[in-house]
């Protein structure tokens, strides 16, 4: 798989050029940026997985863009941030990317929408109204997914004109099972949610991963841009979620700083699993 990876990174950086369609004689002379860079929220900054090499962002050295870099060989500049928006992924994390970047990694979206509300409101911590409420109020945040993707990607592509640019998507976070699943406590108070809770978070997860396709879908229709890639993790994770049949590679809720931030985030397994998924689609 490294053998793989850095043969990939080679023949981005040899012809990186090539793969978009050829950078401007004005931009190919410019080496500014570097080879590697991730952008992107919680999930890209590996949130929860101690060592934080940022600890404002909670962005850890655990992270998969960081293991990605290792298995390759190659440095990565990642300005991921926790609770990153696509707006803010435009507006704060695009300092590091220039003609000589060749290779972008971004997951990003969910913050799009009041995430973390919805988990409250849909778990035994809310109520059945105030779940309907915080779904709604998404589904209403969601459609505008995909064209804060697009304004990402085209703000990559225009600062980065040689890198192929990669979009990972998100795991699910609940298995299968049946009546209720225990995830840990929160502030001293038991959270659980029923399988059908369950089942209703994942499908809103689904529906933000097709809105994050979507909006690289018609990035590409527009553009013709050859360089960029969705990667649906799902797949990846299956067994292995919350309340799943397989060792768990996200994290439940754990009280008291700063382990609180693991809930909801795939821990140092899925971190794993993420940079794993990810070589795979680059590998030639």
């Amino acid at each position: 798989m490294k053998r793989r990876l850095i043969a990939m990174l080679a023949a981005l950086t040899l012809g990186g050029a090539a793969l978009i369609g050829g950078a401007s004689p004005a931009l190919a002379d410019d080496p500014g940026g570097v080879t590697y860079v991730a952008i992107g929220d919680s999930e890209a900054a590996g949130t929860g997985n101690l060592p934080y090499v940022d600890q404002e962002c909670l962005r850890s050295k655990k992270s998969y863009p960081m293991l990605l870099a290792g298995m390759a060989g190659v440095p990565v500049a990642s300005s991921a941030c926790a609770g990153a928006s696509t707006q803010d992924v435009v507006a704060q994390q695009l300092g590091d990317l220039g003609p000589a970047t060749q290779l972008v990694t971004l997951t990003a979206g969910v913050n799009d929408l009041d995430w973390q509300g919805v988990l409250t409101a849909c778990s035994s911590a809310g109520t059945a109204a105030a779940c309907g409420a915080a779904m709604s109020a998404a589904g209403v945040a969601l459609q505008g997914v995909p064209l804060g993707i697009a304004q990402v990607l085209v703000a990559v592509r225009t600062l980065a004109p040689n890198a192929l640019i990669v979009v990972a998507g998100y795991p699910m976070l609940f298995g299968a099972f049946a009546d209720s699943c225990s995830v840990g406590n929160y502030q001293g108070v038991s959270v659980k949610f029923t399988a059908a809770q369950a089942a209703g978070v994942n499908a809103g997860l689904m529906g933000v991963n097709t809105a994050v396709q979507t909006g690289v879908a018609g990035y590409v229709g527009q553009t013709g841009d050859p360089g960029v890639r969705y990667v649906d993790v799902t797949q990846g994770f299956t067994g292995h979620a919350l309340c799943d049949t397989g060792d768990r590679w996200i994290s439940g809720l754990v009280s008291g700083k700063p382990t609180v931030d693991r809930g909801f985030h795939p821990n140092a397994a899925g971190q794993q699993a993420y940079a794993a998924i990810v070589a795979a689609a680059l590998a030639p």
